[in-house]
């Protein structure tokens, strides 16, 4: 008689955690989740290879502008470095860099430990603190208590001298004070070494995370939950798949090896189902503006459709409007403010008519 739905192959305990259950935070929890911004894609690049020991970005360029996510363990922990297209190029498209900056929040999520602001100290730009400053507009100014300042390069032995330098530039000195002066040289070169600077960064941010914990709002909630519902969604489409994975793991191990072999399994499934999440969701979110922005588009919309109705006279200006108004509305996401504005404008017509 075949098990019942949720029952575990014959011969196996089952454990608490089920691979029909998202991935969650534990309590004991050593993961650890960074969002790398900087003026320099190589810098960044250069950064999470040094990190991680390795080419890491699977054919990613460096010049790339999209967002990349990129995993590894390290002194027993995982860890995922999600690097951003770099601040000062200015050849992305506004709407494509709040994109790219959504997936980085849905690769991150529940909340990135840190965020690094990578810089290169042998050519500082002179303008420091406004290269960072969009971050800190869109995430709101609670982000630089996560904000460590990375200040990479691949020489050896200029640590010392780089520090002093670099602090006399001012605008580098207003960045610092605004980040708790939380910063690190970080030599490549010398990393290479034990991962001798690596250890150092990760004793600076769980600093960091102890005095402030990780980094999330409304933003990184709603993705989470978002994440966690598409998760259970592609579970559900792959239990006929992962039934028979287990069935064949059943047949070919003896019972000594199969609960390891089972163990395994479940864990690369989960991983699977969260990545694939993690991707679809932040391809959604990426179309749509935020919250902030519905008024500016509905404003804009209202605006465009008098204009074009203006020679219908007061009640086409009214109904212009409010159908400009409309269709912004529905670029922006807003769908309630949309029906309330087409509602209010039918019924100010209306009145005009009688």
């Amino acid at each position: 008689m075949p098990a019942a739905e949720g029952t575990p192959p014959p011969g196996l305990k089952k454990r608490r955690s089920s691979i029909t259950e998202p991935l969650t935070m534990s309590t004991k929890d050593t993961s650890l989740r960074v969002i790398i911004f900087g003026s320099s894609d190589d810098q960044q690049f250069s950064l999470t290879k040094s990190i991680l020991q390795g080419a890491v970005f699977n054919g990613a360029g460096p010049h790339t502008i999209l967002t990349t996510k990129t995993s590894g363990k390290l002194f027993g922990r995982n860890v995922t470095l999600v690097n951003t297209p770099n601040l000062n190029n200015h050849d992305v498209l506004h709407y494509m860099c709040k994109k790219e900056v959504k997936k980085a929040v849905c690769f991150s999520c529940p909340g990135p430990h840190a965020v690094l602001f990578t810089l290169n100290p042998l050519d500082m730009p002179p303008n420091a603190y406004e290269v960072f400053k969009p971050v800190v507009q869109y995430f709101g100014e609670q982000i630089l208590n996560n904000t460590v300042i990375v200040l990479y390069h691949e020489e050896e032995g200029l640590s010392e001298s780089l520090e002093d330098s670099v602090k006399k530039n001012k605008s580098f000195k207003e960045l610092l004070e605004k980040c708790g002066q939380r910063c690190l040289i970080f030599s490549g070169k010398e990393n290479s070494n034990e991962d001798k600077v690596t250890r150092k960064l990760f004793e600076e941010i769980d600093k960091m995370v102890v005095e402030h914990g990780i980094f999330s709002n409304l933003e990184f909630k709603d993705a989470d939950k978002r994440i966690k519902a598409e998760e259970r969604n592609i579970q559900s489409q792959r239990k006929k798949e992962v039934s028979a994975v287990l069935e064949e793991l059943k047949k070919k191990h003896a019972q000594e090896d199969l609960e390891g072999e089972v163990k395994r399994y479940e864990e690369k499934i989960r991983l699977e189902n969260r990545e694939r999440a993690e991707e679809q969701i932040a391809n959604r979110l990426g179309f749509t503006l935020r919250l902030v922005d519905y008024s500016a588009a509905i404003g804009k919309g209202a605006f465009v459709g008098a204009v074009l109705a203006g020679a219908m006279g007061f009640p086409g200006v009214a109904i212009g409007a409010a159908v400009g108004a409309a269709l912004g509305g529905l670029l922006g996401g807003a769908t309630g403010a949309v029906w309330n504005i087409i509602s209010n404008a039918l019924a100010d017509f209306g009145g005009r008519a009688t």
